[in-house]
């Protein structure tokens, strides 16, 4: 029997629905792993294989039924105009 150790690829539906699995977004999962946007689209699509490392670590939260804690969404900076102080 082959456990979760043992296999080191994870295909675009298996990311996707372990962090279904998880009990979160693609979106989180990729605020939880520290990549971009662009990045989870590439691996949700088969455009980029998922890091061994970051197979290992989702299969190991699911088989010890751990939760993922997502940092929040950073807020983009608001650039306010600027004044000229002397008109």
């Amino acid at each position: 029997m082959t456990s979760w150790q043992d296999k080191r690829a994870m295909s675009p539906g298996e990311f996707e629905r372990t962090a279904a699995t998880l009990g979160v977004s693609a979106s989180a999962i990729g605020r939880f792993l520290g990549v971009s946007e662009r990045t989870l689209r590439r691996y949700a699509s088969g455009e980029a294989e998922v890091p061994v490392s970051v197979v290992l670590l989702l299969r190991a939260m699911l088989a010890h039924g751990l939760k993922p804690r997502v940092p929040p969404r950073r807020k983009r900076a608001v650039r306010e105009p600027q004044l000229d102080a002397n008109p």
